[in-house]
């Protein structure tokens, strides 16, 4: 564990706690921070300046140099110090303070441990979070809507490459969270609960925000052959701990570890649990710590949104299979991302279809009951079969499996738009939005779905609260981009798309080519003919959809190469093509007879059925 000892005196880190002789001393929050950054810096002085740094948020106004004086006078009543004869924290007059208390510190964990710490890690905070849920948790139906976030691990490790764990230990904690049959709680998403860690908002104020009860917040300490794994849930409102719960277990039997836990809460859990569920959720993770911690960087990088973090994603799923063949998980994650990729960044169809197909078989063996394998299969009718109703029948199922899932819902209303449902396609986004309000894709997709219904103000709002969630977003600025442009403003527009283009690392061809068919409504054909021989070139030496190159030349008025282009893209079944009879950028081609020839050809080839 983390702690300190000085005297009488235990500062536990982990627990964000003071004892004094094993019993809790009462300090609050900023004076108990305090107290860490003196106690950290050990004998070093912390000056006044970076106090203020450490301790308040910099849109805070107060008076400084009261606030600190207030902060030092409770640490120091709390040890029972003083400030003319200090024994534990000295004033350095015109400086700031130090701590001068002789210190014991636990010794940190040595690197042998840390492979074999990830699948342990997992299974002991979700235990811990479960059996302290189930145990505090009343009787009584609890409050409509109650809502918990799981915060991500804190790494008190010491050890930098232990930091990508902590998002995925959060959603796999949050996954066995929400099937506990508590009708009342739901579990914010992962990503939501993400942006609230590395921001400075407060607990009480995030909770306020966005309808939060209770946050789980756990830390991770090692000290080899020792693990410590400390939970507590904290009520939004105030702050206030309901509970917190540790555990102190040796490394060297990860397994023997997770069947005591098993077996110290199995009677609560399956009072809680169906026998289907608690069968699923004993098959969903793979029993092999080397596959867990690739298949944890993969979703990591998934949901960093950024360039070429799906590609490093599909690098760790394929090492992620091949240290556990049988990882169901980690094949419907391969066979999901593959096949979204088509959009995400504008992959060949035709270049990852055999790989996304064998991936997909593979979860269907391995993870069948799983609602990311049932996405992974939507996912594939979608995006390459482009076969709406089977898509539509998975994405229901996922949904069924997974109702706590943002994803699903993302997906699942996508899938309704695309089929003209527009009703219940945009209430599946709102709930989606409801579920992780902070992961920027559902609003994305959000105002995919609100153009698709004809509302282009609703889908300026939702592509602009995207951006505003993460202005590194290309997806957002793309969207964005398309809502303007439905609404005439098409200076904005513009300016929308290239700033899509240079979020994606100057990668997506969509945006680049929507540019330059606006330039060209503008007069300004030139940049559009840069833009167009841009895309031309970069066809030569990698995947262009060829429908993109089409468009340009459309509105160029340059029919012929228009169609040449778009004879290449149905030949290629490009994703764009079934948008053939509504895209309003080909109207320059609708009276040529080789138009509706072209169109014929879209729709015979919509559903391929190459699985």
């Amino acid at each position: 564990m983390q702690s300190y000892r000085f005297g009488e005196f235990e500062l536990d880190l982990d627990a964000q706690q003071l004892r004094l002789r094993g019993d809790a001393v009462h300090l609050e929050r900023r004076p108990f921070d305090l107290l860490v950054l003196l106690v950290t810096a050990q004998g070093q002085v912390v000056t006044r300046d970076d106090i203020v740094a450490k301790l308040w948020p910099t849109n805070v106004i107060i008076d400084f140099d009261s606030g600190i004086n207030t902060l030092v006078r409770k640490a120091r009543r709390a040890l029972g110090d003083s400030p003319e004869k200090p024994t534990f924290i000295e004033t350095v007059a015109g400086r700031g303070y130090r701590f001068i208390g002789p210190l014991e510190k636990a010794v940190a964990a040595t690197a042998p441990a840390r492979r074999s710490a990830p699948l342990l890690i997992a299974a002991v905070i979700a235990a811990v979070v479960i059996a302290a849920i189930l145990t505090w948790w009343p009787e009584d139906p609890l409050p409509e809507h109650t809502r918990i976030a799981v915060l991500p691990l804190e790494n008190l490790t010491g050890d930098a490459d232990l930091d990508f764990m902590a998002a995925g230990i959060a959603e796999e904690t949050s996954i066995a969270l929400a099937n506990i049959d508590l009708p009342d709680l739901s579990v914010i998403g992962v990503v939501s609960a993400r942006a609230l860690a590395e921001s400075d908002v407060s607990l009480p104020e995030f909770g306020r925000e966005l309808g939060v009860d209770f946050f789980v917040v756990s830390s991770l300490r090692l000290d080899a052959p020792r693990i410590r794994v400390t939970s507590r849930l904290l009520r939004a409102s105030d702050g206030k701990q309901i509970w917190s719960a540790a555990f102190d277990r040796e490394l060297t039997n990860a397994l023997g570890l997770q069947r005591e836990l098993s077996v110290a809460i199995a009677e609560q859990i399956r009072q809680r649990l169906s026998p289907e569920v608690a069968a699923a959720i004993d098959r969903r993770q793979t029993q092999n710590p080397a596959a867990y911690e690739l298949y944890l960087k993969a979703r990591y990088e998934w949901t960093q949104f950024q360039p070429g973090s799906n590609v490093k994603a599909l690098g760790f799923y394929e090492l992620a299979v091949a240290e556990d063949p049988r990882y169901g998980l980690a094949w419907a994650g391969m066979a999901r991302d593959l096949a979204s990729s088509i959009v995400t960044v504008e992959a060949d169809r035709e270049a990852i279809l055999p790989t996304a197909r064998d991936a997909l078989q593979r979860a269907l063996e391995f993870g069948p009951d799983l609602a990311e394998t049932q996405l992974a299969l939507g996912s594939f009718h979608f995006f390459i079969d482009r076969n709406l109703v089977p898509a539509e029948a998975a994405a229901r199922k996922a949904v069924a499996l997974d109702p706590n899932s943002a994803m699903n819902h993302m997906f699942l209303g996508v899938v309704l738009s695309s089929a003209n449902k527009h009703v219940e396609a945009r209430a599946m986004l709102r709930r989606a939005r409801e579920l992780d309000p902070l992961f920027p894709l559902t609003f994305a997709n959000s105002a995919i779905v609100a153009l698709n219904a004809g509302e282009p103000e609703e889908a300026l709002e939702h592509a602009t609260q995207a951006i505003a969630i993460n202005p590194e977003f290309w997806v957002g600025y793309l969207h964005l981009g398309n809502a303007h442009r439905r609404l005439g403003n098409y200076e904005e527009a513009i300016e929308a798309y290239a700033n899509a283009e240079k979020m994606s690392g100057n990668g997506t061809a969509r945006a680049a080519s929507l540019r330059a068919w606006l330039l060209v409504k503008l007069g300004r054909e030139d940049e559009a003919r840069e833009i167009l021989a841009n895309l031309i070139a970069r066809s030569a030496n990698q995947y262009v959809s060829p429908y993109y190159i089409a468009v340009v030349y459309a509105g160029l008025g340059e029919t012929d190469a228009a169609f040449e282009w778009l004879d290449r893209a149905i030949t290629a079944r490009s994703i764009s093509c079934p948008r053939l009879n509504t895209d309003s950028r080909l109207d320059s081609l609708r009276s040529d007879t080789r138009f509706a020839s072209q169109a014929r050809r879209c729709q015979s080839d919509l559903a391929w059925n190459d699985f």
